[in-house]
């Protein structure tokens, strides 16, 4: 019984992943994340915010989009 506590624990640690980018232009960024929800997570918020800032430019989200497999896009306005 323990060891089947311990597997599921495990399991469900993989389900957490980082929040990939899939698309940057210098005007806007899109993330994937998986599990994802209608509000981004604080980490693609964050993944959001580094990379507007590389240009100088703070990020704010625009849209949501759900795909495949469980995925979530996020865009993000460099304004």
């Amino acid at each position: 019984m323990k060891k089947a506590c311990i597997l599921s624990v495990v399991a469900l640690s993989g389900c957490v992943t980082t929040p990939v980018v899939s698309d940057f232009n210098g005007s806007s960024v899109k993330i994937q994340e998986s599990f994802g929800g209608r509000a981004p997570s604080a980490e693609t918020k964050a993944e959001a915010a580094r990379i507007c800032g590389k240009v100088g430019k703070k990020a704010e989200g625009a849209s949501t989009r759900e795909l495949p497999n469980y995925q979530t896009e996020y865009l993000f306005l460099c304004l």
